[in-house]
């Protein structure tokens, strides 16, 4: 079949959610950026920038042939294994408040765990779709997808980065769902993982800590009070672009994970209610897309990359509204971050190429 034309709505929708993500990232920066000796518009070039490497690597990627990534999707595993290993080699990776996550690059930081997110799905959608027979028999179960998976969470998570982890398995586990998993197999491995969460949580005394602030068992929790406060003071329209308070160094780390926060002050419920439609728009056109691929590979990819999307969405603004405890996630497309925009972007180009073989709003 000869390719047609990207899904247009797929692609103008992820576009408009990009670019909110850019005015916001200079919204919540500015002031940031003025006090810490920088230009007000430092952090805002470095993310439109980032956006437009993005786009380009997307576009590039939705021209090549998606069937060609299963040739490398064993390749890519190993190397997201490999770079995981090496970031938490002292004076390799980078440490950043007793955690080492970022390889140095010099003009950049690069974060394996966001490369890793996508090979495991790469990795698990190429083994299913040559051989869904694997997902039955117990022992080959263990060593195709058990072992992997547990080789690239426990690495990731001793950075320690137990949300990315938790992200990393959702992805792998969403493609052992779609490829129709025996629950019978996994369930015994999946209360393996509670209880290994469990178990990092109590060597964690601050993870514990934030788990009992969610509770109201714990202390004042400043980060969320401040989020609380931009929320609710939003009311209905917001304060208007640029007239948010929290950016004023109230809030912390506004421009990446609560910059949700600052959407809704300085727009509001209305500008809330616009940015979950757009994601809602966004996944469940993906997940058209994943229905109507030619074949299991594109299926299960494209349906794992839209649940791992979700995941990321409802994490990110749960923890800023504290539906859910304080999780380190960026809110995808949106919050300010180099490595995660651009590997999010090269997540969608095989999302498009696909679509240049179905008609997604075919009734057929």
């Amino acid at each position: 079949m000869k390719p047609g034309r990207i899904d247009r709505p797929f692609f103008i929708t992820l576009m408009i959610i990009a670019g909110i993500g850019v005015i916001e990232v200079f919204s919540a920066s500015m002031y940031s950026a003025t006090y810490s000796g920088e230009k007000g518009y430092t952090l805002f070039l470095k993310q439109l920038i980032f956006v437009i490497i993005g786009v380009v690597v997307m576009m590039m990627m939705s021209r090549i042939d998606y069937r060609i990534y299963r040739k490398y999707s064993k390749a890519a595993m190993i190397i997201a294994a490999i770079l995981l290993a090496v970031v938490l080699i002292p004076g390799i990776g980078l440490k950043v408040n007793d955690a080492r996550r970022w390889l140095n690059l010099g003009f950049t930081t690069f974060q394996p765990s966001e490369f890793a997110k996508v090979a495991g799905i790469l990795y698990f959608s190429t083994l299913i779709a040559d051989d869904p027979k694997l997902m039955r028999n117990p022992k080959s179960f263990f060593q195709k997808f058990i072992l992997p998976m547990g080789v690239i969470c426990g690495l990731t998570a001793i950075e320690p980065s137990l949300s990315a982890a938790m992200a990393i398995a959702l992805g792998m586990c969403g493609v052992l769902y779609f490829g129709g998993m025996r629950l019978r197999l996994f369930l015994p491995y999946m209360g393996l993982g509670v209880l290994a969460v469990i178990g990092l949580m109590i060597l964690e005394p601050w993870r514990l800590d934030r788990f009992n602030v969610f509770l109201g068992k714990g202390g004042y929790d400043y980060q969320i009070t401040q989020s609380l406060l931009a929320i609710s003071t939003g009311g209905l329209f917001g304060k208007g672009l640029g007239n948010g308070k929290q950016k004023f160094l109230f809030l912390p780390e506004l421009q990446n994970d609560f910059i949700f926060a600052n959407i809704a002050e300085e727009f509001g419920f209305i500008g809330c209610l616009l940015v979950l439609s757009l994601f809602a728009f966004l996944i469940f056109r993906g997940f058209k897309i994943a229905q109507k691929s030619p074949d299991s590979f594109g299926y299960l990819y494209v349906s794992a990359v839209m649940l791992l999307l979700a995941f990321q969405v409802l994490i990110n603004i749960g923890v800023a509204s504290a539906v859910i405890p304080v999780t380190g996630m960026a809110l995808p497309f949106i919050s300010a971050g180099g490595s995660s925009m651009i590997v999010l972007f090269g997540m969608m180009g095989p999302i498009l190429n696909i679509s240049r073989y179905v008609e997604v709003d075919s009734k057929k």
